[in-house]
């Protein structure tokens, strides 16, 4: 989705939209990476601090360098995104440039690198707990309820004449 600098710079935050300064530690931007992917999908705006200044990111070439290899290397598996920057005057007046990640919904289950899942939900990228991350494994089809083993079966429970007479 395009959006002109001053919505990247007034916009609420919302379901499909955050932002970021260009000093956020690169690892954890894979929470919210992995977290738009599981979820509907959105746009990651860099260079713009909490209290709505932009800081932009071209006094950052490290660590922006870090947060390019990001989707590849802290997330599993790699979420695909898109890079672009937009042109900006920073607080001080100065040229500067917005860094955008747009981040497409996926159809696999996204972790960051220490195996922890994560879901936009609303303006948080919220860490999701087991039962939640196994309901959205069911969501996006990468495990089925129907193959889950069942506690303390056995096939004394399976009635055989039912099987039969399916089987005819």
């Amino acid at each position: 989705m395009k959006y002109s600098l001053e919505e990247l710079c007034t916009k609420k935050e919302d379901q499909v939209f955050d932002r970021k300064s260009a000093r956020k530690d690169a690892k954890g931007l894979s929470n919210h990476i992995v977290a738009f992917a599981n979820a509907d999908g959105g746009t990651l705006v860099i260079g713009i601090e909490d209290n709505g200044d932009i800081t932009g990111i071209d006094t950052y070439t490290n660590n922006i360098n870090d947060i390019l290899r990001v989707p590849f290397d802290y997330c599993t598996p790699s979420v695909k995104v898109m890079f672009g920057t937009v042109e900006c005057k920073d607080k001080d007046g100065k040229p500067n440039h917005l860094l955008i990640i747009t981040i497409p919904q996926s159809s696999e289950l996204h972790a960051n690198q220490q195996d922890d899942v994560y879901y936009r939900m609303g303006d948080k990228s919220k860490k999701l707990n087991f039962d939640e991350r196994l309901q959205l494994m069911y969501a996006k089809g990468s495990r089925y309820f129907e193959d889950e083993p069942v506690f303390r079966s056995t096939l004394d429970d399976i009635d055989m004449n039912f099987v039969a007479e399916y089987c005819k």
